[in-house]
């Protein structure tokens, strides 16, 4: 599958910052995911449950003052 170019915005502190990520898909909980990654807040591991691990992961991301995280598709060149 062909990867496609995805712009992930969110803000870290009340500082809007944006990145792009290419993949192949995007949902809200890889964009959370990326934004992570993206600001250096950490990850959680180990958890088994998808569900209840993206909602850690948002619980996690908060406390880190890491909210409003958007995406959208970029159009392909």
């Amino acid at each position: 599958m062909r990867s496609r170019h995805f712009e992930i915005t969110y803000c870290l502190n009340n500082v809007r910052r944006m990145f792009v990520q290419p993949d192949t898909h995007m949902t809200d909980e890889d964009a959370w995911y990326y934004a992570c990654l993206h600001a250096g807040v950490g990850l959680l591991y180990g958890e088994d449950d998808a569900v209840d691990n993206h909602a850690r992961l948002l619980e996690h991301a908060e406390k880190s003052e890491l909210t409003h995280v958007k995406w959208e598709e970029l159009p392909s060149t």
